[in-house]
């Protein structure tokens, strides 16, 4: 099966249902030993134009799951996940949630990286260095019974922490003001950090140079 996930997109462009139309198709097959294989596939009812036509980028994911461990494949590469021993999983890979952390640093890692490029004057930036913890209530994946309202949403509330900035050895100094316009745009044009916002998880990282 094949997945388009231009869904995510849309949230981190502010779109709502009201204003972009979506349908979509969903398959789910089981085999004899309880395994699960997911097909998904979304289209836009309004057309190409929707999300400016030929600039949307997709991403496409195939995956098989058995219990609380998946493997997915993308691209070519496989990205396989899992639960703790004490969420009833074998605790061989991350969970899911941990690799959605992973994901957003990555995608701030990428961005802040075009960013600095296109700076004025440009930063001449080696790299960042992340501490990132993310916090959930867990009752809103976990209450019973299943058809009561949970007493807390299920996603992120909030990730905090810190990113340092490091330089390329030799460049010149840059300020506080300087890190905070790379913070900015960093977290304007990030895909994931843009799509966990609109999602309602509040972001609270602090951005610093290395040495302060």
């Amino acid at each position: 099966g094949r997945l388009t996930m231009s869904w995510a997109a849309r949230l981190a462009r502010g779109l709502t249902p009201a204003r972009v139309h979506r349908s979509s198709a969903l398959a789910k097959h089981r085999d004899a030993r309880g395994s699960s294989r997911f097909r998904c596939a979304s289209s836009d009812a309004a057309g190409p134009n929707v999300d400016g036509g030929a600039h949307v980028k997709r991403y496409e994911v195939t995956a098989s799951g058995a219990g609380g461990a998946t493997a997915a494949t993308v691209r070519g590469h496989t990205i396989r996940t899992d639960l703790p021993r004490k969420m009833g999983g074998a605790d061989e890979h991350p969970q899911p949630v941990e690799l959605l952390v992973a994901a957003l640093i990555g995608c701030e890692q990428a961005t802040a990286a075009f960013v600095a490029r296109h700076m004025t004057p440009r930063m001449a930036l080696a790299g960042l260095t992340f501490e990132y913890v993310a916090r959930r209530d867990e009752r809103g994946a976990t209450s019973l019974p299943l058809h009561a309202p949970p007493p807390a949403p299920a996603r992120l509330t909030g990730v905090t922490g810190v990113a340092t900035v490091h330089l390329v050895r030799g460049a010149g100094p840059e300020t506080a003001e300087r890190v905070d316009e790379l913070r900015r745009l960093t977290e304007e044009r990030c895909p994931v950090a843009s799509t966990l916002r609109s999602g309602g998880c509040e972001l609270d990282v602090r951005w610093r140079l290395a040495g302060e």
